[in-house]
């Protein structure tokens, strides 16, 4: 079957009809929310590996059948291999006598041929169940349950997909690799073994692909198994979606006894650490296992048949959620035998592209050979029509015919040569289904992975949708870009649309990115039915589904744009009006138009005037309106801004990422991010999933991060048109400002920005000038008439600077601040006609922007934003924060400066005091029964703020009276004048009678108490006194939790106090009195102890007669009360009042972090307040109340409205700027998105992440340079640079250009012989000497420079000799750090050790004076820096000259801790010598040893006796010696032990020495870094490397230790083992001398 039919690849365009109907998400009945609800968790694996049985009664149920032989057919003798239990003979189906049912055992035709069809038949299975794997190692650690079932081998395979999909839960894979190969344990190198694991979980991971296998524990299902298993581990002991099934021969495996029950095992126990077993082991690691039974035992491949048939009926079946598309089919081949060979064959054979493992053996390596050897050649073949047509074949040669026979030979044998030849050369002749994976063979099969995708996309070559679609289900935009998104393919206009469609339902963020940079237009993609499609594909099992089933029509079962928009006026402030709401008629869609049905045509149709029913249907510029009747518009209508729909539909369903993309994209960067915050915090509010409510807050808080940063970027380049992005209503966005909507949302970094603080103080200050004086305006509201000549206004200002702020250049006059000459705003109280004319949008980038209008709701009043103003300033009826630097006229100073937010508050707050005054004074000397004037004017000014509380809830924002009310009562200071208002007309309703005046005056003296209270929100404009009134309502939250528990010990405490001490009282004040007023003022420290052990007065001997007697108790029983009181006193004052101030120090401290934050945020509600509050202050402000009133009524009558403030924060701005804020708000926030990705790339571990991605391409491209020539792989042997590859190409390359000029020189002399050549001599070209054998430079000895510093030794620092303690003694070195041990840089604080070994003060002939017991003037001179004859000590270091310093030399490496001598015997360089004998190491059977391709030395090592360390046999060079004669001695010492030897032994060991060290090598001559150095004496040696070639001179003695040494032998030289000192350098040099592995 080929990869075409396993896809059913329908053009995604006809998938989608643009989408068919029946995919379309449907609600199949009407489900409980709360159910949905409950179904709503976190979304795992769709695998279900648990234990839940409910597919046991199905099974039992005769669905799932097995075989048994009902015929005993006595098996044949075999005299080669006789049975070894001939009491019980086996059956030619493989089982005992003994295991055959006794009515079974009669045959009527023993003789016949044992048959499956006619000697078995087929019954209920009694092997199914789950399966624990004991003793598995390394099998899964979570999942130890693996289902099993024993099926028969015929069975229908669409029984076992019932099986897998509706009881194991399995669902429908999107991929199906079938892996084959070799079925016993085979090597495969470790770094092919771990790329095949890798690359077959990444393919089964990211594809949704189930695996097939054998299901034994050996060969390729072990390695399928191992890389489960690892993904297991590396997973966190869970298995996801990782599906391994293996089929398996039920006769073949072993414990089968132990699978089997009637009911089923929950779980069969099956170990896999049995020691004999009887068959074949099931491996750990798979998920699923099919055992096919065909009545046989110990029979393999039973499966084989069962397994193809699984594989064509799972290929054959839809994948889930995608129309007309089948799964596809790949096989994977991995080593294998014959079998392997025909089961590739027929995959091919039927269309299944296969993925070849080089490198892997046996099969797979025959198949890859033919496949690369084979060549392709194009041939010119004539049809029957006599056209000419190209076609590509494989030819195989003779000589490859050959070779593959030869190899076929040698794996597998003679027998069916011929066939498999056949074989091969048929599969060749489909090589486009063939593709071969080698490891290194380049970059674009770096994984396996991209192998097996790139087989099906290249089995698909041609159809490009068909690749397209595969790569979109798989969710891989990799193979997208590298196989279909090819330069020089050019996509037409709506060919990616369907494409699009479904990445954007599957949240595929990559693939949208890449359809939207190969030329996809979402203006001409989104439709009104494409976005309605859209949300009807949201998962069921979601909030927002769930949100928009609540709303959805009750006469259609699919949503509509106008349930989204309901939706969305849920999630955000009343007065947000949806787009799809406000135009219902265009977004609303019948079901019918919705799925594509009736006469509607589709999207084709009206692009490609296709029929329906014979009537055309193609529009000409204009589009049909078939089926639209009722409504006036085409259900295909576009988005004018069809980012912000997407962006929308992407926050709505919480996809971070591809929200996240639409918003970069988007005109309207800040109200969408402000929106998309606001839209986020409502769903993560409503949200129960707490992991889905914390995801939706994160990303939020995100959206208001962005916001942030564009209005930053916006504020620092122009504050004046940050104002008007603030404040400008944005008609995408529900017709609301982006200041309104951070408000909503409660964005409080938002709006404590230094932007928006600076709009909210123009707000504030109205018209008026930040230059005018404080007190000048104080000056001026007590004396008016010098308004006009005092008060500067803004629009004064504006005419000084109006030439530079609004004068913008010709080349910036797009982008500079626009000027408002000439566009008129506002027509001020005109009376103007009402209208409902929509303006038209402004159209850029794709987008409409918000205009300057607003809905029909608000636009009743307003003028002609178009017309021509005069040379004077006109009113506005909202906010003006624009300088327009026209003139005002003396009466608009007045009503300006009235207007003023700033100066509506100071009256106020003048106003408010008046009226405490006037209430304080009667409450306190006019109260009486007369009611005075002063009591009137006192009810008259209470009923003008009752009026004015009733005006702010009638022109509130919101469009219902009850979301107003809710909305105004939520603040807090308006529910201190609901308070003030509801108890004065308490007390003044009883103020009228005599008998209840003084209750009257209670109930008001009480009210004017919270009147006073009140007086505090003056104080939230202060900026420091604002945020203490914060803390103070923080605090008395904290206080009504305090006051619940402080209740519980009060009455506990009250109740058995008032039960000991005050018995059987009945009163409800007596119990009062003793329960609740004594327990809470003895909290205050008024303990009532009279009353409680007081002795005056005491008669009765108990409380009960004391009681009786109205006396206190006696103090015998007043005891209990007082320990009572006291337990008390010690909870609620130490312990509770603690508590409380705790809670109160952190409330404030969280507060007074944020203060700023908090004071500017509630700062908006104070200036919205003020701003909306008529000019007059009570009790004058009823005038106000009764303009509004009549307005009202006129309003309502005549159809005509009077201009008066609207109370909306909203900055009007004519249509012909809006274009210009758009584009600049846009540049803007492009800026900042260039300047967060840039800060972003900059971060250490992008750039990390980055150079490792380089470094690797680096490595494989210098790996295809420096590959070896024969095989194209890159070799270790080469080198580091593959100097070697290198140097064959370029002797290649000169081998070929001799050929040429001999060639050359030949055709010339040739023509020349002919007469055919030019009668002019030939030029006189340079003659080419031919290269010699002795020009390979190779072969040249090389100078070898022997290493005579650390740095050449490969140290850069002495590090041993700063360590710490100083040998054979506890003293510790004074610190050095690296910085600091050169002697170049400071360091005052150098304070070493000074230490000489007592063995070196008692002064033996090796050892010099102590210098430092000397003062620094009395020291004896040495001879330094030359050879010192007195003592015939060379005191010359290899290193050069070294300082002196007062007379004592200094280290040259730098500092070690450490003053004087140590260990060592001479102040300045200690010589020593150091041998190092080497030898070859090698095998048992005497070849030498090789480790990755370099042979393995081995030298004498000996163990130190003072630090138990290995090192270099070597000593000191004694005065008078030269270093040629210690090597030999030390040697000799320390490795052979000749100091305990015979004359005659140490004469032959000398010998044999002597013809060792004669062709010496010197290896390194310098500076040691050895712990026993000082700062004033260092140790320097000469090492030379003897090397032992046959064995035949030192190899042969025998080791023995002596001297210092305590141990000795021949040891591998290696890096890994630690040596003493510098003596592991030194054996690198060694080893690189010999080429020798280290």
């Amino acid at each position: 079957m080929s990869v075409s039919a396993h896809t059913s690849t329908v053009n995604l365009k006809a998938h989608q009809n643009k989408v068919n109907p029946s995919n379309i998400v449907k609600k199949e009945k009407v489900t409980n929310v709360k159910k949905q609800r409950k179904r709503r968790v976190s979304v795992g694996s769709s695998v279900n590996l648990g234990g839940d049985r409910h597919s046991s009664s199905w099974i039992r149920q005769n669905n799932i059948e097995m075989r048994e032989c009902i015929r005993y057919t006595k098996a044949p003798s075999n005299k080669k291999n006789p049975d070894l239990i001939p009491e019980d003979p086996k059956c030619q189906c493989g089982k005992r006598m003994s295991k055959h049912d006794e009515r079974y055992l009669k045959n009527p035709d023993p003789n016949s041929k044992w048959r499956v069809e006619t000697h078995t038949h087929a019954s209920a299975t009694n092997a199914f169940g789950e399966i624990e794997f004991i003793g598995a190692a390394g099998a899964g650690p979570s999942t130890k349950f693996r289902k099993y079932v024993r099926v028969d081998h015929s069975i229908h395979p669409r029984t076992l997909m019932d099986l897998m999909n509706e009881h194991w839960n399995l669902g429908i894979p999107k991929l199906l690799i079938s892996v084959t190969g070799g079925a016993r344990n085979f090597a495969m190198s470790n770094k092919l073994k771990n790329v095949f694991r890798k690359g077959l979980m990444k393919a089964a991971l990211s594809t949704g692909a189930w695996i097939i296998t054998g299901g034994t524990h050996a060969g390729v299902m072990k390695y399928v198994g191992e890389a489960v298993r690892d993904y297991s581990l590396l997973g966190g002991g869970t298995q996801g979606s990782v599906v391994a099934i293996g089929f398996a021969s039920w006769g073949a495996i072993d414990q089968r006894d132990g699978l089997i029950d009637e009911k089923g095992r929950y779980p069969a126990d099956y170990r896999m650490d049995t020691k004999h077993p009887k068959g074949v082991l099931l491996d750990p690691n798979h998920t699923h296992f099919i055992l096919a039974d065909n009545g046989t035992e110990g029979q393999f491949g039973v499966e084989i048949k069962l397994r193809g048939k699984m594989e064509k009926e799972i290929s054959d079946q839809k994948m889930s959620g995608v129309a007309n598309v089948s799964v596809p089919v790949v096989c994977v081949v991995v080593e294998g035998g014959p079998n392997t060979i025909a089961t590739v064959y027929e995959a091919l054979m039927n269309g299944t592209p296969a993925v070849i493992l080089a490198g892997s053996g046996r099969a797979a390596d025959i198949l890859a050979f033919a496949f690369q050897r084979a060549p392709v050649v194009e041939r010119i073949r004539k049809d029957s029509a006599g056209n000419t047509r190209k076609e590509k074949r494989t030819v195989i040669s003779d000589s490859l015919s050959v070779r593959l026979a030869a190899m076929l030979s040698k794996e597998f044998g003679d027998a069916e040569l011929d066939t498999h030849l056949t074989r091969i050369k048929e599969m060749l002749n489909r090589r486009h289904l063939i593709t071969v994976y080698e490891l290194g063979a380049g970059a674009d099969k770096a994984d396996i992975d991209s192998a097996i995708l790139h087989s099906l996309l290249k089995a698909n070559k041609g159809r490009v949708q068909d690749q397209l679609q595969l790569a979109l289900i798989w969710n891989r935009v990799d193979v997208a870009k590298r196989e279909i998104f090819i330069e020089d393919r050019d996509w037409k206009k709506g060919e990616l649309d369907a494409a699009l469609h479904y990445a954007l339902s599957n949240n595929q963020v990559d693939f949208v990115k890449l359809f939207m940079e190969n030329g996809v237009s979402l203006k001409d993609y989104l439709t009104v039915r494409e976005l309605t499609l859209l949300y009807n594909e949201i998962k069921p099992n979601t909030l927002i589904y769930e949100l928009l089933d609540k709303v959805r029509g009750k006469f259609t079962r699919k949503f509509t744009l106008i349930d989204i928009g309901k939706v969305i006026e849920e999630l955000t402030m009343d007065t947000y009006e949806p787009l799809y709401i406000r135009n219902a008629t265009k977004y609303f869609l019948t079901e019918e138009e919705i799925l594509g049905e009736g006469t509607i045509a589709g999207e084709e149709a009206f692009e490609t005037g296709a029929t329906k029913n014979g009537v055309a249907t193609k529009r000409q510029g204009k589009k049909t309106q078939t089926g639209r009747k009722d409504f006036g518009h085409s259900f295909s209508d576009r988005f004018v801004n069809p980012v912000r729909e997407l962006f929308v539909l992407s926050v709505l369903q919480n996809r971070s990422e591809m929200a996240h993309m639409f918003w970069e994209e988007s005109s309207d960067a800040m109200a969408a991010a402000l929106c998309a915050g606001m839209f986020l915090k409502t769903l993560a509010s409503k949200e129960d999933d707490v992991d889905q409510s914390t995801a939706m807050r994160k990303h939020a808080e995100e959206y208001e991060e962005l916001a942030i940063g564009v209005l930053n970027e916006c504020y620092n380049d122009d504050p004046e048109r940050t104002s008007v992005v603030l404040v400008r209503e944005q008609e995408e966005w529900g017709n609301v400002t982006n200041l309104a909507t951070a408000k909503h949302a409660e964005n409080r970094n938002f709006i404590a920005h230094s932007g928006v603080q600076n709009l909210l103080t123009e707000i504030w200050n109205g018209k008026l000038s930040d230059e005018n004086n404080y007190w000048l305006l104080w000056l001026c509201m007590l004396c008016p008439p010098i308004i006009p000549l005092i008060v500067i206004f803004r629009e004064d200002e504006s005419e000084e600077v109006e030439a530079p702020m609004y004068m913008p250049s010709q080349s910036e006059k797009v982008i500079l601040p626009f000027h408002l000459e000439g566009d008129k705003l506002d027509n001020g109280m005109q009376v103007v006609h009402v209208t409902n004319d929509e303006p038209e949008s402004i159209t850029m980038r794709d987008v409409s922007p918000g205009v300057g209008s607003s809905s029909s709701r608000t636009r009743l009043c307003d003028g002609d934003d178009d017309a021509e103003n005069g040379a004077n300033y006109e009113e506005t009826a909202d906010i003006d924060i624009i300088d327009s630097g026209k003139e005002l006229v003396w009466w608009q100073r007045f009503t300006l400066f009235y207007d003023s937010p700033l100066i509506t508050f100071r009256h106020n707050v003048a106003s408010f005091f008046c009226f405490l005054v006037l209430f304080s004074y009667i409450i306190m000397m006019r109260f009486t029964m007369e009611v005075t004037n002063y009591e009137i004017a006192l009810y008259v000014w209470v009923l003008s703020l009752f009026l004015e509380e009733l005006r702010q809830v009638a022109q509130g924002e919101s469009n219902s009276w009850r979301i107003r009310f809710m909305y105004w009562i939520s603040e807090y200071w308006n529910i201190v004048d609901l308070s003030t208002l509801v108890v004065f007309s308490i007390g003044v309703s009883l103020r009228f009678s005599q008998e209840t005046l003084d209750a009257a005056r209670i109930i008001l003296a009480i009210d004017l108490v919270i009147f006073y209270v009140r007086v505090l929100q003056i104080f939230s404009i202060h900026k420091n006194l604002g945020p203490k009134l914060i803390m103070i309502q923080r605090m008395m939250i904290d206080l009504s939790f305090f006051l619940c528990i402080l209740f519980v010990f009060m009455m506990a405490y009250g109740v058995a106090s008032q039960a000991i001490l005050n018995p059987n009282s009945t009163t409800f004040g007596d119990l009062f009195y003793g329960v609740v007023y004594k327990s809470y003022f003895q909290i205050f420290g008024e303990l009532f102890l009279e009353d409680i052990a007081g002795t005056v007065g005491c008669y009765g001997a108990n409380a009960t007669e004391a009681a009786a007697m109205g006396t206190n108790p006696c103090l015998g029983t007043s005891t209990v009360g007082v320990i009572l009181l006291a337990v008390y006193m010690m909870m609620s004052n130490v312990l509770l009042l603690n508590l409380l101030i705790a809670m109160f120090s952190y409330t404030f401290s969280a507060i007074q972090e944020n203060t700023d934050v908090y004071w500017r945020f509630q700062r908006y509600d104070l200036v919205q307040e003020y701003f909306t509050r008529p000019p007059f202050v009570p009790p004058f402000i009823i005038i106000s109340h009764v303009f509004l009133v009549g307005r009202f009524i006129i309003q309502k009558t005549c159809k005509v409205c009077l201009r008066y403030r609207s109370g909306e924060m909203k900055q009007r701005i004519p249509q012909s700027k809006v274009k210009q804020i758009v584009l600049w708000e846009t540049i803007q926030s492009d800026e900042y998105i260039v300047k967060e990705k840039l800060r972003l790339s900059e971060d250490m571990s992008v750039q990390v992440k980055s150079t490792s991605e380089r470094v690797e391409d680096l490595l494989g491209k210098m790996d295809e340079l420096f590959a070896d020539p024969e095989t194209g792989m890159p070799s270790r042997a080469l080198g580091l640079l593959g100097e070697k590859a290198m140097e064959e190409r370029l002797n290649r390359l000169e081998d070929q250009m001799e050929r040429t000029n001999q060639a050359m020189d030949w055709v010339i002399m040739a023509l020349q012989g002919n007469q055919l050549g030019v009668k002019a001599s030939p030029p006189e070209l340079k003659e080419i000497r031919p290269r010699l054998a002795e020009d390979n430079f190779d072969d040249e000895p090389e100078e070898r420079k022997v290493p005579t510093t650390l740095e050449e030794l490969g140290i850069t620092l002495h590090q041993k000799a700063r360590s710490s303690p100083y040998p054979g003694t506890a003293i510790r070195r004074f610190p050095v750090p690296d910085d600091k041990v050169p002697w170049e840089n400071n360091n005052h604080g150098y304070k070493p050790i000074s230490y000489t070994h007592d063995c070196v003060l008692a002064m033996p002939h090796w050892a010099d004076k102590d210098l430092l017991q000397f003062n620094k003037n009395e020291r004896p001179v040495l001879n330094f820096n030359t050879y010192d004859k007195d003592l015939k000590v060379d005191r010359c270091s290899f290193s050069g000259h070294y300082k002196i310093m007062d007379g004592i030399p200094q280290n040259p490496r730098g500092r070690t801790g450490m003053i004087g001598r140590g260990l060592l015997g001479r102040f300045g360089p200690n010589h020593a010598a150091d041998p190092i004998v080497t030898r070859w190491r090698k095998t048992s059977d005497g070849r030498k040893m090789e480790d990755n391709g370099l042979m393995v030395l081995e030298y004498i090592a000996i163990q130190r006796k003072d630090n138990q360390q290995w090192a270099i046999p070597g000593g000191m060079v004694e005065p008078g010696d030269v270093v040629s004669a210690t090597l030999k001695r030390e040697f000799s010492e320390e490795a052979l032990g000749s100091m305990e030897k015979t004359q005659e032994e140490i004469e032959a060991i000398l010998k044999k020495i002597d013809n060792l060290f004669k062709h010496g090598v010197e290896i390194y001559k310098g500076y040691v870094d050895d712990p026993r150095n000082t700062d004033n004496a260092w140790m320097e040696t000469v090492a030379m490397n003897f090397h032992d070639e046959d064995g035949t001179s030192v190899g042969v003695l025998e080791l023995e230790a002596g001297d210092d040494a305590q141990g000795v032998r021949w040891q591998r030289v290696s890096s890994k083992i630690p040596l003493f000192a510098s003596h592991q350098a030194m054996l690198r040099k060694v080893a690189e001398l010999h080429n020798a592995a280290f």
